[in-house]
C-alpha cells in the first residue's frame, strides 16, 4: 500500500495503512515509515499532524521506528505519548566469500513454495518465531500476533517471494526475500527453521546466500530484532555488517 506524505513546519512523514497487519491483530493499523522531524521545536505538532490522518483513517495502533542514534526523533514520539517496545538492527553483506562450508548431510535445499507447503510453513511462523515488532510488544495477544507472523510468511509465498526448505524431502523451514528491479541487490525478508530442527539454522541461512551467489546477486541486507541474540550470533558468524540501530514504538489512539 502506497504511503501519504504529511509535512509540516519543515518535517515530513510517510504513513500507511497496514490491512495486513490488521488482518490478525482485529484492530486499524498504519505505520510510520518514515519521520524526519526537521526543527526539533516543532517536532510535536508534527506528530500531532500525524495522529489527525491516523484518527481520520480511524487507526488504533499507530507503530514505526527511529534511529536510536536519533535523541529529536525519540524525544519527540516519547512525547507524544508512545511507548518504545522493540529495537531492531540493520544488517548488510557486500558479497558472498567466505561464507562456511556446510556438510553435504548438513544442506537442505531450497524449492519455490507449493500451494500444500503453506501450512506448515504458518505453523513454523506461528509455533516458533517468538521475536518482532508485535510479538515484543506486551499489550498484544501472543496468540494475535503470532498468527500475524503466520499470515505474513503465507501471504510472501503466495506472492511467490519465499522458499520451503527441506532436508530428505521434508519441510523443515522456510526462506524469503525480495529482489531488486536490477537483481543486484537482495532484501532478506523472513528466515528460519523448525524449533525441531534449530540445528539446521546455519546451513540453511548459508544455503540462502550461495543461493543469492549463485544468480548474480552483489550485497544483501536484512532487518532483524536486537532481542533475537541468536540470530544476532548468527549474523555476526556470516559476516553481516551492523549498520543501524532502531527503536520501535507505538501507540493506541
Amino acid at each position: 500500500m502506497s504511503a501519504t506524505a504529511i509535512e509540516h513546519a519543515g518535517g515530513r512523514a510517510e504513513v500507511r495503512l497496514t490491512p495486513w497487519d490488521e488482518r490478525a491483530l482485529g484492530m486499524r493499523t498504519a505505520e510510520i515509515v518514515r519521520l524526519d522531524i526537521g526543527v526539533a521545536s516543532a517536532a510535536g505538532s508534527l506528530i500531532a499532524e500525524v495522529e489527525r490522518w491516523g484518527r481520520a483513517n480511524d487507526v488504533q495502533y499507530l507503530f514505526g521506528r527511529v534511529d536510536a542514534a536519533a535523541p529529536s526523533a525519540k524525544k519527540a514520539v516519547l512525547a507524544a505519548g508512545f511507548g518504545i517496545v522493540e529495537c531492531s538492527i540493520a544488517l548488510s553483506r557486500a558479497g558472498f566469500a567466505g561464507l562456511p562450508a556446510v556438510p553435504a548431510r548438513m544442506r537442505p535445499a531450497l524449492r519455490p513454495v507449493e500451494e500444500a507447503d503453506i501450512a506448515e510453513l504458518e505453523r513454523i511462523a506461528r509455533d516458533d518465531f517468538h521475536h518482532g515488532r508485535f510479538l515484543e510488544d506486551p499489550a498484544i495477544d501472543t496468540a494475535l500476533s503470532a498468527a500475524r507472523t503466520a499470515n505474513w510468511i503465507g501471504d510472501l509465498a503466495r506472492q511467490r517471494l519465499a522458499y520451503a526448505a527441506t532436508l530428505n524431502g521434508k519441510v523443515i523451514g522456510f526462506h524469503a526475500e525480495r529482489m531488486s528491479a536490477d537483481g543486484r541487490h537482495a532484501d532478506l525478508i523472513l528466515t528460519g527453521v523448525t524449533g525441531r530442527y534449530a540445528i539446521m539454522a546455519m546451513p540453511l541461512w548459508i544455503t540462502a546466500l550461495e543461493s543469492l551467489s549463485a544468480r548474480g546477486v552483489q550485497d544483501c541486507s536484512t532487518l532483524i530484532s536486537a532481542a533475537n541474540t541468536g540470530i544476532v550470533n548468527l549474523y555476526a558468524r556470516l559476516g553481516f555488517r551492523f549498520d543501524t540501530t532502531l527503536f520501535g514504538f507505538r501507540k493506541y489512539l
